[in-house]
């Protein structure tokens, strides 16, 4: 992952866009999920809605490498947890 091209295009995108907000962006990616859904031998769609998020996170002063850097911290964390399978579907830590 060439995290320098994502900064690069984030930060040309939002300075483009009248708005990237969270409520633009979610918009956004509730679109690109249902491209998604349709269209499962796709990754596209949901690359585009990773960066619809990276964009969101830039709305709120947040780099992309902050944000994987995260998302790193998440998934390390979430190896340790047992899940628990919810009634609706979801799981749930415990």
């Amino acid at each position: 992952m060439n995290i320098e091209i994502i900064e690069e295009c984030i930060e040309k995108m939002h300075d483009t866009f009248d708005r990237t907000d969270l409520e633009i962006e979610c918009t956004k990616i509730g679109q690109k999920l249902e491209e998604a859904r349709y269209n499962p031998g796709a990754v596209r769609p949901l690359a585009d809605c990773i960066f619809s998020l990276l964009m969101a996170a830039r709305s709120r002063g947040y780099k992309a490498k902050d944000v994987m850097e995260s998302l790193t911290a998440v998934a390390e964390d979430n190896i340790n947890k047992n899940w628990k399978k919810m009634p609706d579907g979801t799981y749930r830590a415990i």
